[in-house]
């Protein structure tokens, strides 16, 4: 069984030779401003050049991080900055924004592409359909327990990548609004602020600070469910951890043993927030999941910091790339040394060898002193010595020989491939609808009075789960005129994926004709019985590339993403009909874990389910309060506490053909009359100062 890739973070030169020299087979890296962490320091240039030389002579394979949303204007950046990356020689390329991955796959066509974590890929049709798109690897998310990697390893048809060590966000990445609502850092365009690890509801309450992840003590399992690639987090952490974590990983899955205790505590000790987790891998996420960084004295680390930045000093190397040596020593001839790595042949020659006066050299001395590869990046894996008897080498020239040998060949490791340029996308062609109309999503029937369905509502969203369980009421609805549309799930695991595939099977049977799809894996299978694929805000789409590949998913109407700003959303081509959130609370997290109960444990309150009665509210430092639900399979979401409200004067001239309301802790009365007041153009009393979200100052 093939051991899987070590992929390592470097935020840094120092972090890129620390994450090498302690056996990284992989590094990942960003540069410029669409990467996910473009907080970090990131590489210039000339940096980004230097590093991917200097992994590509070792025999490390590089991804940079192109893992951000980018929107129409910023595309020709984009592709600069890709085409720079390429031509360094990255091996491949991380990528969020389906728009993006589409500019790429025209304009550089060789590309390699993985589709990152930012995608939300979970399940097997979404592995499938990144596929589809062009991705070789799928960065699966991190919530995913190991029957789930193990199923779509085996039958998706491409690499899967996993997180085995870091940071653990609270909500599925790329699903997450939280910090670009509530401060402009969005965390889609790779500044989140990380609002999550701040206290609610109390300094000592932390309902949404997790543990780091440590699958240390289970590498074997995911060897065995066939993982490609096993990931640490940490582009922003300092080299020495970054040598600490990944020597300590290599070693652990080179020898195929379990961890000592000695290295489990020099992990907790480097980094983790009062321990680690492995409880998503179990599928058992909950009160043993969270925790909070303690203060740890800098002092107390500096023994291990100082040994392990010995590992990765100016100069240091471990010898990890195999060379096979050619040596031939002829009478009278030029003595010639031949390097290859299986790619690369170099030849070194020098000046004819002597015959011996006394002592002959024999194949024995030429194969000792081309061993001593130490201080180069080579090792030497075979040996021929082809001489002549009765000659005299001298043991410089065979030194000699031998750098000058390997130094070419490190001269042929370092140049990059040529890069294969053609041109650019084809141009996006808008299919202009003008204003049709508004819509109306609710979280329950209870909230779908009679009033409103007299009220010129174009079509109604409503969970998938409460259309089946309400049948006999949304078939009254039907009988009456009124368009529903079920909402699936944003997260769809594939154990779950039968039970939701009845629900939509009895919305059909109703009479509904289309679907909200939140997931990339969700659109083959509305299709599949038969109906029509509108796509969520999930979906982040930011550009105009991205609704065409959606379209040519099969995707008929698609919501924009609620970071565009209203500018954005006017200039941009759309190929498909387009949905705009107008009012309603906002969004902002998925979570796999429970924000309710939190470190506390046990989904209780007062003796009752906290979940059980609709709404449940987290407080923050500011005395705002946020709205978490459950949702089905018992995963939360949360919205902001400030109600959105644009008026009809900033969107109906947009190009946008429909405007949706959105409605989550409202009553029915307060949804009929909220509801009422838009559709006649009034502004609506929400008891509050409504917001205008991002449609105006946008995300940073």
């Amino acid at each position: 069984m093939p051991l899987p890739e070590l992929l390592a973070p470097a935020g840094s030169m120092e972090a890129v030779r620390a994450a090498v020299q302690n056996g990284a087979d992989a590094v990942y890296l960003g540069f410029g401003a669409f990467n996910a962490r473009r907080g970090a320091k990131n590489f210039s240039a000339d940096e980004m050049r230097e590093a991917l030389a200097y992994c590509r002579v070792r025999g490390v394979k590089t991804h940079a991080t192109v893992n951000t949303l980018a929107s129409d204007r910023e595309v020709p950046t984009l592709l600069a900055d890709v085409r720079l990356l390429l031509e360094a020689g990255v091996d491949a390329l991380i990528v969020q924004d389906l728009g993006a991955a589409r500019h790429i796959r025209a304009r550089f066509p060789e590309a390699v592409l993985h589709a990152s974590t930012q995608l939300t890929v979970h399940s097997l049709e979404g592995a499938r359909a990144a596929k589809s798109l062009g991705f070789s690897r799928v960065v699966l998310s991190r919530e995913l327990p190991l029957e789930e990697i193990r199923n779509i390893t085996a039958h998706a048809g491409v690499e899967t990548e996993v997180f085995v060590h870091g940071a653990l966000c609270m909500c599925y990445s790329g699903q997450c609004g939280l910090s670009a609502v509530i401060g402009r850092r969005s965390g889609n365009r790779g500044l989140c602020a990380q609002p999550c690890r701040l206290p609610y509801g109390g300094k000592n309450n932390y309902p949404m600070s997790l543990k780091d992840l440590c699958l240390l003590p289970r590498l074997r399992a995911l060897c065995e469910a066939g993982v490609s690639s096993l990931k640490i987090e940490g582009r922003m952490k300092r080299p020495e951890y970054v040598a600490i974590v990944t020597g300590i990983y290599a070693a652990v899955l080179r020898e195929g043993r379990p961890p000592t205790a000695e290295e489990m505590d020099t992990l907790a000790k480097v980094f983790s927030r009062d321990g680690f987790t492995q409880g998503y891998l179990d599928g058992k996420p909950g009160p043993a999941m969270f925790g909070t960084r303690p203060a740890v004295p800098e002092s107390g680390l500096k023994p291990l910091y100082d040994a392990a930045s010995r590992t990765f000093a100016e100069g240091q190397e471990r010898g990890r790339m195999p060379v096979d040596f050619a040596f031939a020593a002829r009478e009278h001839a030029p003595v010639e040394l031949t390097a290859s790595d299986g790619t690369h042949a170099v030849r070194a020659v020098g000046e004819p060898a002597q015959r011996a006066q006394k002592r002959e050299t024999t194949a024995a001395d030429i194969e000792a002193a081309l061993r001593k590869t130490g201080g180069t990046p080579f090792v030497a894996r075979s040996i021929r010595a082809d001489l002549d008897g009765g000659l005299r080498i001298a043991a410089k020239q065979v030194n000699d020989l031998r750098r000058q040998a390997l130094a070419a060949l490190e001269n042929e490791r370092k140049m990059a491939p040529p890069v294969q340029e053609a041109a650019a996308c084809d141009a996006i062609t808008t299919r202009d609808t003008g204003f049709v109309g508004y819509t109306v999503q609710v979280r329950t029937m209870a909230q779908l009075t009679d009033a409103m369905a007299k009220l010129p509502v174009h079509a109604f969203y409503v969970p998938a789960d409460e259309l089946a369980r309400h049948a006999a009421r949304a078939a009254q609805w039907m009988e009456a005129g009124c368009t529903l549309i079920p909402v699936l799930p944003r997260i769809i695991w594939d154990s779950e994926q039968d039970g939701v595939m009845r629900q939509l099977a009895q919305c059909r049977e109703l009479g509904c004709r289309a679907a909200l799809c939140g997931n990339i894996g969700q659109i083959a299978l509305v299709q599949q019985l038969g109906l029509a694929a509108y796509g969520d805000f999930g979906l982040n789409a930011f550009n105009a590339a991205t609704l065409q590949t959606l379209r040519e998913l099969g995707v008929r109407r698609q919501t924009l993403s609620y970071e565009l700003r209203l500018p954005q959303m006017r200039d941009m081509a759309k190929p498909i009909e387009t949905e705009l959130i107008v009012c309603g609370r906002l969004p902002l997290m998925l979570t796999e874990n429970c924000m309710m109960a939190g470190k506390r444990g046990g989904c209780k309150r007062d003796g009752r389910g906290v979940c059980a009665d609709g709404a449940y509210y987290l407080t923050d430092r500011r005395g705002a309060r946020f709205p978490v639900f459950r949702e089905e399979h018992c995963r939360n979401s949360l919205y902001n506490s400030q109600p959105l409200y644009l008026e009809p004067k900033e969107y109906t001239g947009l190009g946008i053909a429909y405007a949706r309301l959105l409605f989550t802790d409202e009553s029915p009365a307060q949804v009929s009359r909220i509801a009422r007041a838009v559709c006649n153009g009034r502004q609506p009393d929400f008891g509050a100062p409504p917001t205008r979200g991002l449609y105006r100052r946008g995300v940073e």
